[in-house]
């Protein structure tokens, strides 16, 4: 395979071909290349979330839908297990994966990954318990391997000035996954749950309120919560096993050559057991440890926009109607993300360390008002079973949970960026290390939430993650200026240098002449 790599030339670089000319590569700056490759990597990550996201606003209500058909064939409450045991996977593969990727390279990392990811959609097109739980592990597995392999992409494609804007970049066109998950959704919805709809609302309205009032305390209320068709779940699933396999032929075409003065190389020769030996001291390090509750946050986070709130969207009877709130929610993450992360990718041209300490407070301020909004407008047991209970203050409507969508893809997308600089940037001789560890305590959070979700209502999310913000956001304050010390301590070094460099120049010169 012609490989390339980039050369400095008087102080531009060129891109140069090692065996081949001519090739439109080689026409390209740097910063071209340098772009290609990030967008190729958010273009990948698009494809395969489509399906992994998308799919985990609707799993719970899904597995739900096929449980009430046939009991025997799936557990009620598979979609939260399901995901739990994807991030248990998650949390013991991200112990190995930092020496899988020194085995192999970033972008066979990311190939394989890409594959496990797309294991899990096709079981749905004939649901089965075993190969369900099998495959979820497999996706824990893919998120694990992909997330470490994405994190060695960006550092070997990516330099000191250039990290901040890339990360943000490729997530967000990744991110984008969102809107294409809501179009698809939407799209399918109309066509197998959406004809008729409108004329049974009255209908089903009426049916809503008479059981609510007819409910008591010592019978079981009949509820009539959004249910997905065995049509509507084949049709959904195997299009999302379809966007994914594009994503595996992206991942198999990505450029794997590095780029001049990258961050870290990709070329490193380690052995699995020095792998694993750097893994353990990264693990020690109280530059990771003190960042735990960052990384915890983000997994407590992701759990809970991902899969939680989405299912009290299904599982309210009062939104039965309302078919096309995953479609919505969907979009409204999506345009949160994109529009977050071009938004970061802007500042951080013009605002030094935007990236870092501003980025995370808009974060944490965000994530307290998505909350916020939660709780007022879900009814408490929500995310437990469906329930006819009311919420706190009023319904939600449409564009409220369009609301509480965009704001919650903003949040996300503030959070993950701060946690991809923040690795690359507080071990600079174990990045990929750093971003094990992060993925770690993030998918200890997000397993543990997982499973215990069906016995927690709504108040214990809300409540207990903005309190998680403030302690994270003090924690992360305290990494990142230690780090400002390291980087003016290292550039006063340099500058001790040049000016060493330049007396010796001039005693040279001297000696000359005389």
């Amino acid at each position: 395979m012609t490989t390339y790599r980039l050369m400095a030339d008087s102080g531009s670089g060129s891109l140069t071909s090692s065996s081949a000319t001519g090739s439109w590569l080689t026409r390209m700056s740097p910063r071209a290349f340098e772009l290609l490759c990030i967008v190729m990597l958010g273009f990948g990550h698009l494809c395969i979330m489509t399906g992994c996201d998308s799919q985990a606003f609707i799993l719970e209500s899904v597995i739900h839908s096929i449980h009430e058909r046939e009991p025997g064939r799936i557990n009620s409450h598979a979609g939260y297990y399901g995901q739990a045991t994807c991030y248990l996977a998650f949390v013991i593969t991200c112990l190995v994966s930092p020496s899988f990727l020194y085995a192999t390279s970033a972008k066979t990392t990311l190939f394989i990954a890409s594959v496990c990811f797309t294991s899990f959609p096709l079981g749905f097109l004939y649901t089965n318990q075993y190969y369900y739980f099998f495959s979820a592990a497999l996706n824990g597995v893919g998120f694990a391997l992909y997330y470490t392999g994405n994190g060695g992409y960006l550092t070997s494609h990516s330099t000191r000035k250039t990290i901040e804007s890339n990360v943000s970049i490729s997530w967000a066109i990744g991110s984008s996954c969102m809107i294409v998950g809501a179009g698809i959704i939407a799209l399918i919805t109309y066509f197998t749950a959406g004809a008729g709809a409108s004329s049974d609302a009255a209908s089903l309205a009426m049916d809503i309120a008479n059981a609510t009032v007819n409910a008591t305390e010592n019978s079981t209320s009949q509820h009539f919560e959004r249910r997905f068709s065995n049509t509507e779940i084949y049709l959904l699933f195997s299009v999302f096993a379809a966007i994914s396999f594009i994503g595996n032929v992206t991942f198999l075409l990505m450029p794997s050559s590095d780029i001049d003065n990258c961050i870290e190389s990709s070329k490193k020769i380690v052995a699995f057991r020095d792998g694993i030996s750097l893994m353990y001291r990264a693990f020690r390090s109280p530059k990771m440890i003190i960042l735990i509750p960052t990384f915890v946050l983000t997994g407590v986070h992701t759990s809970f926009w991902v899969s939680i709130y989405p299912t009290t969207l299904t599982f309210n009877s009062h939104l039965a109607s309302m078919i096309y709130l995953p479609a919505i929610y969907s979009l409204g993450v999506g345009l949160g993300e994109t529009i977050m992360g071009l938004l970061i990718s802007f500042c951080s041209k013009r605002i030094k360390n935007f990236g870092m300490r501003p980025t995370m407070f808009i974060g944490c301020f965000l994530t307290c008002l998505y909350c916020a909004l939660i709780v007022v407008s879900t009814p408490p047991t929500a995310p437990q079973a469906p329930t006819s209970e009311k919420p706190l203050w009023f319904q939600p409507t449409r564009t409220l949970v369009f609301i509480i969508a965009l704001i919650g893809g903003m949040s996300d997308c503030c959070l993950c960026s701060v946690r991809s600089v923040i690795c690359a940037l507080a071990m600079p001789t174990r990045r990929d290390q750093a971003f094990s560890v992060s993925k770690f305590y993030q998918s200890i959070g997000t397993c543990v939430i997982f499973f215990i979700s069906p016995f927690l209502n709504i108040y214990y999310y809300t409540i207990g993650i903005p309190i998680l913000c403030v302690i994270a956001s003090f924690c992360f304050f305290f990494e990142t200026r230690r780090i400002k010390r390291m980087e003016k301590s290292l550039t006063n070094m340099e500058l001790d240098q040049q000016q060493q460099r330049k007396k010796s120049s001039k005693y040279e010169t001297l000696d000359e002449e005389f």
